[in-house]
């Protein structure tokens, strides 16, 4: 009897679809302009590299930061109060953003970015700039700066609150890594350290100096980074899991 089982097909394995991102991206005010079309050159690399295909963008032009950030490059830090913005919008499948986040913020000209879930029209051209120049780097699976996220199927299921106060915050609650209390998220604060993706790139040596001169050396920074970059990523139930493990943020 002829086995009628077809070894080829790929019925019953699952292959994600593609959606629609939109990477917003700051760039160092010292890049020279005749660079900034192979800055973003090297970002469009990235996308294709993991088989996204390019919507539309925004080329990069110079904006106000909303506030100062800094970027840790050679054990020495640097303060940005201007920055190239621009944004590109694209269809890739979900499996592959995470990777493809890592590989943007790795970039040696990169201050900051955003990765949203999003829609075919523009939203990072209007007030978007001005979020992501104040320290907003929320996890690409959030919804919460979609204009027409009421309107999504996965939005259903999002909190009434998530379009709200987040939109208008200008950094992250520190106070959620385990070990930083409000004195030190404080502290953090006026070093420049604001959201959960300053924390995670910042030296432990660094923070053990502001620590110290603030004589605070007791409190030990050494799993801060870890946490802040799981909280970065959204990933709290695996952030919960580490901080149960801890005993006042201390291995």
């Amino acid at each position: 009897m002829k086995n009628n089982t077809d070894t080829g097909s790929q019925e019953g394995v699952y292959t994600p679809e593609p959606r629609v991102y939109e990477l917003g991206y700051l760039l160092m005010p010292s890049v020279n302009e005749g660079d900034l079309g192979n800055e973003r050159d090297a970002l469009v690399a990235l996308i294709t590299k993991h088989k996204g295909i390019v919507i539309s963008e925004g080329q990069p032009a110079l904006i106000d930061l909303a506030y100062e950030m800094t970027k840790v490059i050679n054990n020495k830090k640097h303060t940005y109060t201007q920055a190239y913005f621009g944004w590109i919008k694209f269809d890739v499948t979900p499996d592959v953003v995470e990777a493809l986040t890592e590989e943007v913020e790795s970039g040696a000209s990169l201050i900051r970015s955003i990765m949203i879930k999003t829609e075919r029209e523009n939203l990072l051209t209007s007030d978007q700039p001005y979020r992501l120049a104040k320290g907003v780097n929320e996890e690409y699976e959030d919804e919460e700066y979609e204009d027409d996220a009421d309107e999504s199927e996965e939005d259903e299921s999002e909190s009434s609150e998530s379009t709200e106060a987040p939109a208008q915050s200008i950094s992250d609650d520190l106070t959620k890594i385990e070990g930083i209390g409000p004195k030190i998220a404080e502290l953090f604060n006026s070093k420049g350290i604001h959201t959960y993706a300053d924390l995670s790139s910042s030296k432990v040596g660094d923070l053990r100096d502001y620590l110290a001169d603030a004589g605070l050396s007791s409190h030990d920074p050494k799993t801060w980074s870890k946490q802040a970059t799981l909280a970065k990523h959204g990933k709290w139930d695996e952030l919960e899991q580490l901080q149960a493990e801890l005993d006042g943020g201390k291995e």
